[in-house]
């Protein structure tokens, strides 16, 4: 590489005659003659070329293997798997990811949209990196970090004869449509052992993602019993009125048990938090509103 004994020795901080003491010694080792003296040089034998370039192949094999442990260490080029409820894909998370992956080029994403049952199951078994779910405040884990917690409101279109209250309850939903999100959903658990209270129940009901609730209070469908976040995201032109009694709802970041942490997806989740209070806390206000 160096194309001589003194520089050879200057490269590696050694004396001359230490060098032309490790070449006798390689090659009395490898038994075979790696260099002949031409004149006051030493030009290396077809041998000898040909076993640099294996030793050359075999460091840059070490080279790849020390870099991948390092992009280990970095949580860099490793595919990092994110599952989120539709309800905080937007804005939420299309933000989080623009803000804090942008344009990196060395981190992997994968991100489904599954419910909150289905993500808790795959984060537990380590096929999710990082999860975002909705769920009473009481089923979350010390492994789970709390994004945005808010009350239970009903949803429904500017015009509706309901429009105007401050405060929605059971009774006045008997002769409505009520459009109610899945039965795995806890605010629909909740809201299940509201309306049990009440004599009567409502005219009818619609089961459906807590979005499509959204949308359909919107065309005027019935009322919706929704949270504030799912409004946000929805982007609706609908009306919200607390709903009594209070139905707590909370959305988490949750990561594998044990998992070491990686900064990204703590930038991620940080980013997920501050957009949520940012710009659902405002419209937590208590009286009717709009988004």
């Amino acid at each position: 590489m160096t194309g001589g004994i003194t520089a050879a020795a200057d490269a590696m901080n050694i004396t001359q005659p230490a060098v032309s003491r490790l070449i006798r010694d390689l090659e009395e080792i490898v038994e075979i003659t790696l260099f002949e003296r031409i004149g006051i040089r030493l030009v290396p034998t077809t041998e000898a070329t040909q076993l640099f370039r294996e030793v050359e192949r075999l460091y840059l094999g070490l080279d790849q293997i020390a870099q991948a442990a390092d992009d280990i260490r970095r949580h860099k080029n490793i595919v990092l798997r994110i599952a989120s409820v539709t309800s905080l894909v937007r804005p939420y998370l299309h933000q989080a990811i623009i803000d804090v992956v942008g344009s990196r080029l060395d981190i992997p994403l994968v991100i489904d949209v599954e419910n909150s049952r289905h993500i808790w199951d795959m984060v537990e078994k380590n096929r999710y990196d990082l999860g975002f779910v909705f769920s009473s405040p009481r089923m979350a884990d010390k492994s789970a970090v709390l994004l945005h917690g808010s009350n239970a409101v009903a949803a429904m279109a500017p015009g509706h004869r309901l429009a105007s209250r401050k405060v929605i309850t059971p009774a006045d939903l008997l002769d409505e449509r009520v459009l109610i999100p899945g039965r795995n959903s806890p605010l629909r658990l909740a809201l299940d052992r509201a309306l049990s209270k009440e004599d009567h129940q409502p005219a009818s009901t619609m089961e459906t993602s807590m979005l499509n609730c959204c949308y359909f209070a919107a065309s005027g469908m019935g009322i919706g019993i929704v949270d504030r976040t799912s409004l946000h995201s929805a982007g609706a032109d609908i009306i919200a009125v607390p709903f009594e009694p209070k139905i707590e709802v909370s959305y988490f970041a949750i990561r594998p048990s044990g998992g070491q942490r990686i900064a990204v997806l703590d930038d991620i989740v940080n980013q997920v938090r501050a957009l949520m209070n940012t710009q659902v806390s405002g419209e937590d206000s208590g009286s009717p509103s709009a988004p």
